[in-house]
């Protein structure tokens, strides 16, 4: 009864307004924000001083920290993320609102269905991944980009979601099947419950939501993911979004001897730099090409879609659909706008850093991709043609158009022609096959269905030599596609394919299939018009297989992206997945024809569907790139480089981790305090463990590579280490001391002051040796050891310790770096290099951690997953 009097006091005494309101001791700490806080940054225990249990021993390397409870956990439905940001879903919810209110005004209208329906689609979205496919969403992101998040829990605004899925749905349903009056009461509810989220900030599905979890119809674990990893998220966002810029230092070249032209020279970089180094002319990558190539494929499925086909196609059945000219004359004026300003970025790079470019073509993953400029030219081409009809005679703009044509047509022969001897002449792994390279049969297929366009007006007769080119084209490019995807298809089955940034490049599987199968479809009932031999009804034959073909690899893609597998769509956006966005465009144009040449209506679904997809896809995409602009992240910024090599570097961020940790233990450390002196050991004997694991492992495996290839370049770490050792070895006997039965023993307070007067100038001193191990031997790894070295070396390592000693070093270092991408990556490192033993890591993970972070690590990778857990699949 006097709750509300004592909250009134609260607020006038502390200012705080909400429930709850903590106080430790006196000490007003805040609310349910303040304490998830401090329990994620590991200070609550401290505050309240409460110590952890320990399995109690005479000396430190019996004394161990119990594991903290298990607990559960739960993650959302599908792939919705477990923290989104409030202003984003509100800026949302005005726009839905906005949206539902038109469509209620004119529910007697069209526009109120199709309105209805897009609603319907971007919910739909909403609830399976959240913002980041879904156009609302995207909108929103772009219009909030430069707020700092408000973070709040997932799995509510999911619930949320899919109330909007079931009231869009019974709307549309009823708009399509003549009750538009029903529905504009539905859509308008709909609105309502927007506005309120929009404008006040209730939900009211997450109040429902909350009900369930009251009623026990929810399980009230479904929030752990987020209150134990919020504090996480917003350090993570501010490190990469304020923290980098503060801390970003230059790069310094460091040059050892200018005796030889092959002596070691390197630059010391900081991760901080790599993530906030935006530069639009340095950091312009071939890569980003897939942009405009995907926005002029969408432009030629519009102009495959319009009445401009009428003239090329055998239109099949009446009542056909065709899209307005405007759509693909629009986006063909962006797409040639947007490729018109990043080959100018690329020309001035070439110019200015004429190095990086020649790295960009020596690589076997990026090299093929010059490629996208030559097709983007050939598309832009096709898209800015005149030709209309067989009797028109081409004029100075068709002249033009087909000169840009033969830039990009021979330019990509010459491009296929070297990368093909390359490929030949290099000795390559099975890694280094990438199915990028498919890239440049797409373009010879892009080329030979551009020219009976190009040239539909000028062919005499079946061997006429636009034919003859086009077949010329067609022919090679059919052969390498199949050649090129037998060697890609092997490869992702047998290799691990731990980097999610080269899954991108399996979309063109997709693409090629339907560009070759367009391709034939044009050569052949153009030759067809002049040979009786061949009918109109072989030439859809051929199309129609390759075209099934894509999409049957789109189901698969579709299938390997289910939570169960997660092999695309992990990583956050970067300018790879426009080069999905290609794919999808492709598809939606050869449905494009598929919808025209074939009698069944219902058999042109397909269309609507892959057109719809592809369209989301393109803005989707294209609002990431801008949200990234405005960020200033992954574009034109460098990629993060990592490799198998790169556990040793999340192994040094562990160490960073836990040293404040010690330290914070240390400084309040009192000889007569048991609890707190087992404590410190414990942790400390986990620190000297892996410390002495780390070094042996840098002495013995890593650093005698890094010497046999550079002569004594790492003698200077090797010496450290020694000495370190020693230092361990003293300190050891100290703790031992502490841990003894006499409380007031003279030589406790003497070892406790021999601890804390060496041990933090030994912490300062390691995070000085780790920053030069960092800046001097890790280029050595990332720049001249190639890929098999560097996995040798990863199980080597692992082979080094034993299997007791492995279920502290990966517990260690899972638990204490700072942020979940890095411990993501410490363990799929492992598994790049010991695939066969991705399990029994899994095994040890999943002994030593809690339920939450279990979660987000089985998520991200689940080939870690041990047998009897949820989703284990046997690894043969």
């Amino acid at each position: 009864s006097n709750g509300s009097k004592i909250h009134a006091v609260i607020k006038e005494k502390v200012d705080h307004k909400t429930v709850p309101a903590v106080f430790i001791r006196g000490e007003f700490v805040g609310g349910c924000d303040a304490i998830k806080s401090l329990y994620a940054k590991g200070k609550l225990t401290e505050k309240i001083n409460v110590h952890r249990k320990v399995v109690a021993g005479d000396v430190m390397d019996t004394a161990k920290l119990l594991i903290p409870p298990r607990g559960k956990a739960i993650h959302a439905l599908f792939w919705f993320p477990p923290t989104v940001n409030d202003y984003v879903v509100r800026v949302v919810g005005c726009q839905v609102f906005t949206l539902c209110v038109i469509s209620a005004i004119f529910h007697e209208e069209d526009i109120a269905k199709w309105i209805a329906v897009f609603v319907l689609i971007d919910f739909v979205t909403r609830f399976l991944v959240g913002s980041s496919l879904s156009v609302l969403g995207m909108i929103a992101t772009v219009l909030t980009a430069h707020w700092t998040p408000s973070f709040k829990p997932g799995p509510p605004k999911q619930f949320a979601s899919f109330c909007g899925v079931m009231f869009s749905t019974v709307a549309v349903c009823c708009y399509f099947t003549g009750h538009e009056l029903w529905g504009a009461v539905v859509i308008a509810m709909l609105a309502g419950a927007a506005g309120l989220e929009g404008f006040v900030g209730f939900c009211l599905g997450c109040l429902f939501y909350s009900w369930g979890i009251q009623f026990g119809l929810i399980p009230d674990y479904v929030y752990r993911i987020y209150t134990s990893s919020r504090q996480e998220t917003v350090d993570s966002w501010n490190y990469l979004h304020l923290e980098t810029k503060s801390n970003a230092i230059a790069p310094t070249t460091i040059i050892k001897s200018t005796s030889s032209k092959i002596d070691l020279k390197y630059k010391q970089k900081t991760d901080e730099w790599t993530l906030s180094d935006f530069h639009v002319v340095r950091n312009m990558q071939v890569g980003y090409f897939a942009m405009p190539l995907a926005l002029s494929g969408l432009a030629a499925t519009f102009k495959l879609s319009s009445n401009w086909i009428r003239d090329f196609v055998d239109v099949s059945g009446e009542n056909k659909t065709f899209l307005e000219d405007t759509y693909w004359k629009v986006t063909s004026v962006t797409s040639a706008v947007v490729f018109i300003i990043m080959f100018a970025l690329y020309s001035i790079r070439f110019l200015m850093y004429p190095g990086k470019c020649a790295t960009e073509w020596d690589c076997p993953l990026r090299g093929p991709l010059f490629g996208t400029i030559t097709i983007t030219v050939m598309m832009l081409s096709f898209l800015l043609d005149d030709v209309h009809n067989d009797e028109t005679i081409a004029d100075d703009s068709s002249d033009i158009t087909r000169g840009f044509f033969f830039v990009g047509a021979i330019v990509h022969t010459a491009l296929t022609i070297m990368k093909g001897g390359e490929w030949i002449g290099r000795r390559l792994e099975l890694e280094h096959v990438h199915a990028t390279w498919i890239v440049l049969p797409v373009g010879l297929a892009v080329a030979s269905f551009c020219l009976p366009v190009l040239y539909s007006g000028d062919i005499d007769g079946p061997l006429d030599d636009v034919i003859l080119a086009a077949r010329f084209f067609y022919g090679f490019a059919s052969l390498m596609w199949v050649a090129l995807f037998t060697i890609t298809f092997f490869k992702v089955v047998t290799t691990h394919n731990s980097d999610d940034r080269i899954r991108h490049s399996l979309s063109t599987w997709i693409a090629a299939p339907c560009v070759i199968g367009m391709a034939d479809y044009f050569i052949c009932t153009t030759t067809s018009a002049y040979d009786m031999a061949i009918s109109i009804e072989q030439c859809k034959g051929a199309f129609v297989q390759n075209y099934f073909i894509g999409i049957m690899f789109f189901f698969i893609f579709v299938w390997a992206s289910m939570p169960q597998i997660n092999f695309f769509g992990r990583e956050k956006f970067n300018m790879n997945y426009w080069t999905e966005c290609f794919a999808l465009d492709t598809l939606a144009a050869a449905s494009a024809i598929f919808h025209l040449i074939v009698d069944d209506n219902e058999k042109t679904g397909f269309f609507f569907v892959f057109l719809t997809i592809a369209v989301i896809a393109n803005i989707v995409a294209f609002m990431h790139t801008l949200v990234s602009m405005i960020h200033r992240r992954s574009v034109f910024t460098p990629e993060v480089k990592w490799g198998p090599l790169s556990f040793m570097k999340l192994t040094h961020e562990a160490f960073r981790g836990v040293i404040p940790k010690l330290s914070d233990a240390l400084a309040a450390l009192e000889a007569s305090d048991d609890l707190a002196i087992k404590e410190f050991a414990a942790l400390f004997s986990q620190f000297s463990i892996v410390h002495e694991e780390h070094a042996k492992a840098e002495d013995k495996v890593i650093f005698k590579t890094f010497n046999d290839y550079f002569k004594d370049h790492a003698k200077k770490w090797n010496d450290d280490h020694s000495e370190d050792h020693e230092k361990m070895m003293k300190w050891h006997a100290s703790i031992n001391i502490l841990l003894g039965p006499n409380k007031h023993d003279n030589a406790k307070a003497e070892a406790l002051r021999n601890l804390k007067a060496e041990l933090p100038v030994f912490f300062e001193h390691f995070l000085e040796h780790m920053r030069g191990e960092e800046d001097n031997l890790q280029p050595i790894g990332r720049k001249h050891l190639p890929l098999e070295v560097t996995k040798q070396i990863s199980r080597d390592v692992f082979h080094l310790s034993s299997a007791e000693v492995l279920e502290v070093i990966l517990p260690f270092v899972v638990n204490n770096v700072p942020r979940k991408q890095q411990r993501v990556r410490y363990l799929k490192c492992l598994c790049w290099s010991l695939p066969e033993r991705a399990q029994q890591i899994g095994a040890i993970v999943y002994r030593n951690v809690d339920a939450v972070m279990w979660e987000q690590i089985r998520v991200e990778i689940p080939e870690i997953i041990p047998r009897g857990e949820y989703n284990w699949r046997r690894y043969y």
